[in-house]
C-alpha cells in the first residue's frame, strides 16, 4: 500500500469515526436531571460539528480516488 492509499482510508476511518460519535451524541442528548437548555445545546453544536467534519473528510476521500482513477 502506498503513503497516499494509505491517508486515504486513514481519512475515510476517520470520518466514519466522526460521524459515528457526532451520532451517538445527538442520539443521547435529551432533558434530564440536571440538563439545561444551554446543555443541549452545547451538544447539538458538538454533534453537529462533528458531522461536518466527517463529511468533509469523506468529500476529501472522494476527491482523491476520482484523481487516483483518473491517473
Amino acid at each position: 500500500m502506498t503513503r497516499r492509499n494509505l491517508k486515504i482510508v486513514l481519512f475515510w476511518i476517520l470520518g466514519a469515526v466522526s460521524i459515528y460519535i457526532g451520532a451517538i451524541i445527538a442520539g443521547h442528548a435529551d432533558f434530564g436531571l440536571g440538563t439545561d437548555y444551554m446543555g443541549i445545546f452545547v451538544a447539538m453544536m458538538i454533534s453537529f460539528t462533528l458531522f461536518l467534519i466527517g463529511g468533509l473528510l469523506w468529500i476529501s476521500v472522494a476527491i482523491a480516488a476520482k484523481k487516483v482513477t483518473e491517473e
